[in-house]
């Protein structure tokens, strides 16, 4: 029994692994696709000049001075860029972000009636992050600067982890590479001026990754933790089921398949008490929230269709629809629930079209233009907003996509590596290979947006850092080796 659950264990990693190579694949494409049909200059321009890029962050890394003092440095650069970006950007918060900022505010002030609101009673769960502001804005006052500065702060704090990760996974070089490509990342720079609940929830649900493949396996008591981590994440942006789902399956494949049946039960253990801590949180959570008052009904989407319906709308490529928004509106919430139901059920009907319809929302969720910069860059000046946008655009582009193109290189690195030994550390990284897969492939089916990307993208920043490091070390070592048989033929 033993001898056929290590062979499982392999199969489903390399399956994972060649999943993640066909998302890393098509993404490439999708990006492809993109400069193709919005870019003028040479394509390869950009692509040669992401690389050189990669290369020069390699060499960054390979700078001579301790670990303590590059992550310093990082860090520094990091909270710099981002301070800087929000005082020059001025954001000030609009639609769903301003109505949140405002909840919070009449929270501040021991007014919950925002809750009875037909936002806030569809969709419950934003009341854990509107409770979040509304903790700030009672200590340091309505100033959405301190917000901000938050999301600075927890932003530089994600950096610190991405470094951390990837030194785990592989070795200090990737570590320093990822962490210096996080700290360049223009979405994750720009949304620190918006009011958004990605940055906090981010940072939470990989301070629980971390734990999880730092600890998990060789610590007692860190599964309370990652529970504790994840159910937090979850109440600021209600993503912690499908993070649980991830680990649940990671610990599956990676710690107990091929294990000793008592090593086997132990970690079973540690998984079930995960699951019981981050239930238990999110239900005291819950109970608090409505024993005060503050609302009647869990942190929950109490309007679970509504994404879906707009996912699977064909004519807007599974982007928001006015016209959905139009027929639903009014509907109490059981008769809006029905036609909901009734729409989906309607748009998955014909399975040719939803086939091409999947085709499109990946091309346009992975390779479009993210519209961080359209949430955060609000200026009046059209023809200033104009130049510093598209400049942001081209950056960002040439950080993004070879995060695709190492990312694939990764990917075989890694599926070498595990079969040659499936022990190997770096079984640990499946754990983001998976978030990835399963994050990508739920946008096939509910409302894309590009900035939701967010969440997902230290995970791509993490795996690739394997793939520049690799890449870059295999042609350094080639040329250094050139260059000593070049001097030999000279002195010989």
């Amino acid at each position: 029994m033993v001898h056929f659950n290590k062979y499982l264990r392999v199969f489903c990693m390399i399956f994972i692994l060649i999943v993640g190579a066909v998302y890393f694949g098509y993404g490439s494409y999708a990006n492809w696709i993109e400069l193709v049909e919005n870019y003028t200059y040479p394509l390869m321009y950009i692509v040669l000049l992401g690389l050189v890029v990669a290369a020069a962050i390699y060499f960054l890394a390979r700078l001579p001075i301790s670990n303590k003092l590059f992550l310093i440095g990082t860090l520094v650069v990091a909270f710099l860029v981002r301070l800087g970006w929000v005082l020059y950007a001025s954001t000030d918060p609009i639609s769903d972000f301003l109505l949140l900022n405002n909840a919070a505010v009449s929270a501040s002030n021991g007014d919950f009636s925002f809750s009875e609101d037909t936002y806030f009673t569809k969709w419950v769960y934003q009341i854990g992050f509107v409770m979040y502001q509304a903790l700030v804005i009672t200590l340091f006052g309505e100033d959405i600067f301190v917000l901000q500065f938050l999301n600075i702060l927890y932003s530089v704090g994600l950096v610190w982890l991405i470094y951390l990760i990837a030194k785990e996974l592989f070795n200090e070089i990737a570590g320093r590479i990822a962490g210096v490509i996080y700290s360049l990342y223009v979405p994750a720079i720009i949304m620190t001026s918006v009011l958004t609940n990605q940055i906090l929830a981010t940072l939470l649900f990989y301070a629980g990754a971390y734990l999880l493949v730092k600890h998990f396996n060789t610590h007692n008591w860190t599964w309370i933790f990652v529970g504790v981590l994840f159910a937090f994440g979850n109440i600021i942006r209600p993503l912690g089921s499908f993070v649980l789902l991830a680990a649940g399956l990671f610990i599956f494949v990676v710690f107990i398949l091929g294990v000793k049946r008592k090593t086997a039960l132990i970690t079973s253990g540690k998984l079930a008490g995960t699951v019981m801590v981050y239930m238990l949180l999110l239900t005291i959570v819950n109970q608090s929230l409505i024993m005060a008052g503050v609302t009647n009904y869990p942190l929950e989407n109490r309007d679970p269709h509504w994404k879906f319906v707009l996912g699977l709308n064909h004519e807007t490529n599974g982007s928001y629809s006015g016209k959905d928004s139009e027929a639903l509106k009014g509907l109490e919430l059981q008769e809006r629930l029905e036609k909901e139901e009734e729409m989906i059920q309607n748009r998955l009907a014909d399975k040719s079209e939803l086939l091409q319809l999947f085709k499109e929302k990946f091309e346009d969720m992975w390779g479009s233009r993210d519209a961080s910069i359209f949430w955060s860059y609000k200026i009046e000046n059209e023809n200033s907003k104009e130049n510093v946008s598209e400049l942001l655009y081209r950056f960002d582009k040439l950080i993004y996509v070879p995060l695709f193109l190492f990312g694939l290189l990764s990917i075989v690195i890694l599926a070498r590596n595990l079969l040659k030994d499936n022990d190997h550390h770096s079984a640990k990284a499946l754990y983001f290979v998976l978030f990835i897969i399963g994050y990508a492939m739920i946008h096939l089916l509910i409302e894309i947006q590009t900035r939701y990307r967010l969440v997902m993208v230290p995970s791509l920043v993490i795996i690739q850092s394997l793939g520049v490091y690799t890449c870059c070390h295999l042609i350094t070592s080639s040329l250094r080796k050139k260059k000593f048989e070049k001097i030999l033929e000279k002195t010989s």
